[in-house]
């Protein structure tokens, strides 16, 4: 995974020089301790700056050279490979071949003698991938570390859970030169494996929200707002050069409650060219605590149409992120349009430089505000998920050879996903004539055959990493076909004759165009 570790590209949040000093010292001194837990779990609230520390102490152990960083690893949901587990493991086995060169042979010669580990239990790839050659290098006084972010943003938790139990069960067995710091938030499914006691015993957790942040994070408004200003930036020439006040930047300050995402949230919504920032700000200042009522502000400003939904209901339920171009292709509304609307929440998201690039949330938070609906009632997820199965169904239909676009391997391989939990919530009434009507289309057109031979032969995507994903395709599809036919039945008089005609028909016309056979 090239773009997984701490020297990836694309935008790297680290934190304000000078600021988050305090947990960032008891991170390294951590580090430093041999006699010190193996394991360091850094948990937070979101939006309490985690990301931030975790770049910032992964460059500083890099800064000390000599491979004291081995390996890295940053989870970030809805990035595809990003946000699932399988590919960790050899990713970490890379990064310490290249950070501690005597174990390059030994983690080659394993790959050579056995292709297959990659695809082995996490156990097995981390004994053969990681333990088994540095056990090779002997007594090392120094210790490695491996630093792993956002464990939560990983969708597999049972793998997170065995991965974890599997790092302390070998620390339990052997004293390896290897730490791992781990960060996330302190979800249910973590908490409980990380109280478990063969965890528990091996790790050293840190409670980022008893760290103070409020200092901090009135420097690092300071700074956003100084930077704004220093780069000419029309919108704030002509204000006061004291703006904001002291008083103002405190308060701003006391509302965040150790939030840095809220302040820099209120930075780029304030500086966004919409509206006066001096009415913004007051409106700021004026409004409850906390994040919802800000990500509510900004979006009572927008719009809310049609097209401004399906594209916000996209950018936090596809699995993958797809280009602008893409996203446009796949939902059929232009890409101009896009771009149009996402300037509109700008200060929540980033808008790529040009249409071949991917929008990216700012923070996840965002996701979990819209997603909730005790907290927001803009999307209805599952209401969604159907209207993007149908987007999928339409676009498949039209397939007459390979898919070539993004957008194309997107709806073959996740338009299960989105209709698994499209009828979750039982939502699918109000888009029931629309999913059955592209249902039919599609299981009638050359783009079925299309498709089935793209999961068997391509892997456009998690379902088709291995042969029993096709086989939950295939189910989904005939899941829904017979439900289609049931729909049917109420409205034909001869119910036997009917339904032996429409399930021979559907099996057939499934079947025959992938040269499947019972």
């Amino acid at each position: 995974m090239p773009d997984a570790g701490y020297n990836r590209g694309g935008p790297r949040h680290r934190c304000l020089e000078g600021t988050r000093e305090n947990i960032i010292r008891e991170i390294m001194h951590w580090t430093d301790g041999r006699e010190n837990p193996p394991i360091c779990w850094l948990r937070g609230s979101a939006g309490f700056g985690k990301s931030a520390i975790m770049q910032t102490v992964a460059e500083r152990l890099a800064d000390l050279g000599k491979g004291v960083l081995a390996a890295s690893f940053f989870f970030l949901r809805g990035a595809g490979a990003r946000s699932q587990f399988t590919r960790v493991i050899p990713t970490l086995a890379y990064h310490i071949s290249r950070s501690i060169p005597e174990t390059k042979d030994p983690i080659q010669h394993a790959l050579q003698d056995d292709p297959t580990i990659p695809d082995q239990s996490i156990e097995e790839q981390f004994q053969k991938l990681v333990v088994s050659p540095l056990r090779q290098l002997g007594y090392r006084p120094e210790s490695f570390v491996v630093v792993i972010d956002a464990l939560d943003e990983c969708d597999d938790y049972q793998s997170i859970a065995e991965f974890l139990t599997v790092l302390a069960q070998t620390y339990s067995e052997d004293r390896l030169p290897l730490k791992f710091i781990l960060a996330s938030r302190a979800e249910d499914h973590l908490c409980k494996i990380f109280a478990s006691e063969m965890v528990h015993s091996r790790t050293r957790s840190l409670d980022l929200e008893l760290f103070d942040a409020q200092n901090d994070i009135i420097s690092f408004l300071k700074s956003r707002f100084m930077k704004i200003r220093l780069d000419n930036d029309r919108i704030i020439q002509g204000l006061d050069e004291k703006w904001p006040s002291n008083e103002q930047l405190t308060a701003l300050s006391e509302k965040s409650e150790g939030l840095f995402i809220f302040a820099a949230t209120v930075v780029t919504y304030v500086t966004d060219g919409k509206g006066s920032p001096l009415e913004k700000l007051k409106a700021v200042l004026d409004s409850h605590l906390g994040l919802d009522p800000l990500y509510a502000q900004v979006l009572s400003s927008v719009n809310r149409d049609r097209n401004f939904l399906e594209v916000l209901a996209a950018l936090i339920l596809i699995t993958k992120q797809l280009s602008i171009n893409s996203l446009g292709y796949l939902l059929k509304i232009g890409t101009d349009e896009i771009v149009a609307r996402l300037v509109d929440i700008q200060s929540l998201i980033k808008i790529p430089a040009n249409n071949d690039g991917i929008v990216q949330l700012n923070h996840t938070s965002f996701r979990d505000f819209l997603l909730d609906e005790r907290r927001s009632n803009y999307i209805r997820p599952a209401g969604y998920h159907a209207v993007i199965v149908v987007h999928c169904l339409m676009l498949m239909t039209s397939l007459k050879m390979w898919p070539e676009d993004d957008a194309e391997y997107y709806a073959c391989s996740q338009w299960h996903y989105h209709l698994n939990h499209a009828t979750k919530e039982n939502m699918l009434d109000e888009h029931w004539v629309d999913l059955h009507k592209n249902l039919d289309i599609f299981l009638k057109s050359s783009g079925l055959e299309v498709w089935i031979n793209t999961v068997l032969r391509e892997e456009p995507g998690v379902i088709s990493q291995d042969l029993k994903a096709v086989e939950v395709q295939i189910k989904v599809c005939f899941i829904m076909l017979t439900f289609f036919c049931f729909q049917m039945l109420n409205s034909i008089q001869d119910v036997t004759s009917t339904w032996s005609y429409a399930a021979s028909s559907a099996q057939n016309q499934i079947f025959s165009y992938g040269r499947f056979r019972f």
